[in-house]
């Protein structure tokens, strides 16, 4: 019996802390934690390196750290399901990106970088689990704990964290992991065809180290990509008739033509984005004023602009890059036109402001995305400055400097709207001093390619630049330059029934009123009975006469004869006779059919109303 007394108090003590166990195991359920990527953006199919949305963990449960120990590190991946193209920050010791983990969305002022060389910084333990994060101090001691870490690259598709320390928040907090400054290769997985929802980025989450962090839905779609640009050509920036090339000829200068309009529209809201929201057409470079920080990706407000998460008091170790740096790209969305085959002689010239007309209305300011013409395609912003209107092209065009034909231009855009869709346009002029005698400007038809820029064909992270694009655009005939000719309508040609035609064709760029002369061959075309291939001439030199018959070119032929005369100032002459000129004999003179061909009123009279009885309608020749 006494021993059984003894035993009571044990048995009481041994209730009491199986008790405490089963009532602490229920306070504290395991640690567990549950992926989410919230509302993912849309990311431009073009794009290589693409701000996708951020990663959240949200962790709950487990038993806290007790104060003064280690808290448990844990390696955090994720991988994409294309390229990871974040910015590399440094090499030294690892590929280091400007990808951050941070732990309990940090005030910018309460944001701490780990600065250790390896990008692991242990932790300690407050006993409860509260977030709790220092400056300063040594790795491992109390007044060090980080809330910010760098990811380093692994292959082509992940990024690592390796040691973070994740303290479980116990039955009443949660512990909140957020992946932020994830760029990836959208170009490199296409856009869905027809109505397919589109291509989606993913990105998956694990865990491992000391303790278990079990993940619930670690994969998570991060992006849905969408075409973000298409490139169209109008007469002026708001027509919506198919454009057609625009015809110059080779004989005549003209004064600053306006050959078409180049429209740039986003294909959703927020596909145009300037660099910073401290950006705009007053202050474009942030060598005037330093970049805004943007912690959006925490505070959920949407700037619509390039930069993601960027705090540039954030320190971390000097090795691994500055990470004050991370999260800021090179400077907004550029546009670029790209001009092909320009003939030779040709000077260009576009608009060095781009402004659209839609926006939202805010009080009485129309707010309206813009873009400016900046020096180069992947350099820093530097503004072009616009010619003066004397030049002969309007107040504010910028000339191409045109190198083997070909010359680019690129514009930034400076203001963004993300509550509309927008056209930013510009138009094309053409200048050129005619010199048709030395072939000046020289034959051709000039192409003109719109894209976003810089374009890149490095689709893995690197140094830089950011943002940058795939190529995706075609070409598009712009103008073309033909040559003046004269085309004479040789109305009445016969070589038969015992009848022959003398023709004659006389070039008069020659002549006393300074006209600079000019040569070039004839195209004969013929049309009749049996009427032969169309047969070209020699090269008929300025005040020289072509001279042949219907027998020599087209025997047996009955019919009329065009010919295209590659010069200006040629004239022609017919004779028709019997065969020895024995005892019939007609002449006439060829008639001009203006150049060019078919014209409805190519001379004064047509379509006037000042003269009785001229129409637009029908031929007009001279002679």
């Amino acid at each position: 019996m006494a021993d059984f007394r003894r035993s009571i108090p044990v048995l009481a003590v041994l209730a009491l802390l199986l008790g405490s166990a089963v009532t602490a195991s229920a306070q504290n359920p395991a640690l567990q934690c549950f992926a989410n990527a919230a509302v993912p953006p849309i990311v431009r199919a073009e794009g290589i390196t693409e701000l996708v949305g951020d990663l959240l963990l949200n962790c709950t449960g487990g038993t806290p750290t007790a104060f003064g120990a280690q808290i448990p590190p844990v390696n955090i991946q994720v991988f994409l399901n294309t390229s990871v193209t974040s910015r590399v920050l440094s090499t030294t010791g690892g590929t280091w990106l400007e990808s951050l983990l941070l732990i309990d969305e940090p005030a910018p002022a309460a944001q701490f970088g780990c600065e250790t060389v390896s990008g692991v910084c242990t932790g300690l333990g407050n006993g409860t689990g509260a977030p709790t994060y220092y400056g300063g101090g040594t790795s491992g001691t109390t007044g060090n704990n980080k809330n910010v870490f760098q990811g380093q690259l692994i292959g082509t598709n992940s990024v690592l964290w390796l040691g973070v320390p994740i303290d479980p928040p116990g039955s009443t907090g949660t512990r909140v992991i957020r992946i932020t400054n994830m760029c990836g290769n959208a170009n490199a997985l296409g856009v869905a065809s027809g109505n397919s929802i589109p291509t989606p980025i993913i990105e998956s989450i694990t865990a491992t180290g000391t303790q278990s962090v079990p993940i619930n839905n670690p994969q998570q779609t991060v992006a849905a990509i969408q075409k973000g640009l298409q490139f169209t050509l109008g007469s002026n920036a708001t027509t919506t008739t198919a454009f057609t090339v625009g015809g110059l000829q080779q004989c005549v200068s003209p004064s600053a033509r306006n050959v078409g309009t180049m429209r740039f529209t986003e294909l959703f809201a927020t596909a145009f984005k300037k660099r910073n929201s401290n950006s705009s057409v007053a202050n474009p470079s942030s060598s005037v004023v330093a970049p805004a920080p943007q912690n959006n990706l925490i505070t959920g407000a949407a700037l619509n602009t390039e930069t993601g998460f960027y705090n540039p008091a954030l320190v971390g170790n000097p090795s691994r890059g500055n990470v004050g740096t991370a999260g800021l790209p090179d400077f907004g969305t550029r546009l670029k036109a790209t001009f092909n085959n320009i003939p030779a002689g040709v000077s260009l010239y576009v608009d060095t402001v781009m402004g659209s007309t839609s926006g939202l209305q805010t009080g009485s300011l129309l707010q309206k995305d813009a873009a400016a013409l900046t020096a180069s395609e992947a350099g820093a912003w530097s503004a072009v400055a616009g010619l003066a209107a004397a030049t002969g092209v309007p107040a504010g065009g910028a000339l191409a400097t045109v190198t083997g034909n070909s010359t680019s231009f690129v514009w930034e855009v400076l203001e963004s709207d993300a509550l509309s869709f927008t056209t930013l346009s510009s138009n094309i002029y053409v200048t050129y001093t005619a010199a048709p005698a030395s072939n000046s400007p020289s034959l051709g038809t000039a192409t003109v390619n719109g894209s976003y820029a810089p374009i890149s064909t490095v689709t893995t992270a690197t140094t830089g630049p950011i943002p940058r694009f795939a190529d995706t655009s075609t070409a598009n005939n712009i103008f073309a330059i033909s040559p003046c000719v004269t085309n004479l309508l040789f109305p009445f040609v016969t070589n038969k029934f015992g009848f022959d035609t003398g023709l004659a064709i006389s070039n008069t760029s020659t002549d006393p009123f300074g006209t600079a002369a000019q040569a070039g061959t004839c195209s004969l075309n013929w049309y009749g009975d049996t009427a032969p291939a169309a047969t070209t001439t020699p090269v008929v030199n300025s005040g020289t006469t072509y001279t042949t018959t219907a027998l020599a070119s087209a025997p047996g032929f009955q019919g009329y004869m065009i010919a295209v005369c590659r010069f200006q100032y040629a004239h022609g002459f017919a004779f028709v006779t019997k065969v020895g000129a024995t005892d019939l004999a007609m002449g006439y003179l060829a008639l001009v059919i203006p150049d060019p061909a078919r014209i409805a009123a190519p001379f004064e009279c047509a379509g006037g109303s000042t003269i009785a009885g001229c129409v637009t309608s029908g031929e007009q020749l001279g002679f």
